[in-house]
């Protein structure tokens, strides 16, 4: 059985950043949520440091960013460790060391990728959808 707790704080008022934690029989996987605009760049540098995944998600051609993302993460055993929805443009989250894949799903449009994380390393994947 999962446990969900999410807690939102706003920054600079329309910059909007969701904070979240998975609780799951196996492990806890922390992660969060943030927009570009009006988010305040140290905190989004702060944000960054905390967690050894990024994910970026934005429109092949402009780089336009986008938002509204449902995002999967599965270990090397197939195993899902993540399911969460990214409402902003930047998501973060903490793994434990190894292999994962990242299924991010934008207006039913899957990408997936593969990712090692290592034991304090940062990795960034970036997800690119054809313009609409």
């Amino acid at each position: 059985m999962q446990r969900f707790y999410r807690f939102s704080a706003s920054f600079l008022g329309a910059g909007l950043l969701t904070l979240g934690v998975i609780h799951a029989a196996v492990a806890e996987v922390p992660y969060a949520s943030g927009g570009i605009g009006d988010d305040d760049p140290i905190e989004v540098e702060a944000m960054r440091n905390e967690y050894n995944l990024q994910l970026v998600f934005a429109e092949q051609g402009s780089g336009a960013y986008l938002a509204d993302v449902k995002v999967r993460i599965q270990d090397a055993a197939g195993q899902t460790v993540l399911v969460a929805h990214s409402p902003g443009p930047l998501f973060y989250v903490s793994l434990r060391p190894g292999r994962y894949r990242v299924d991010a799903d934008y207006n039913g449009g899957v990408l997936s990728k593969a990712a090692s994380v290592g034991e304090g390393r940062r990795r960034e994947l970036y997800f690119y959808w054809p313009h609409e």
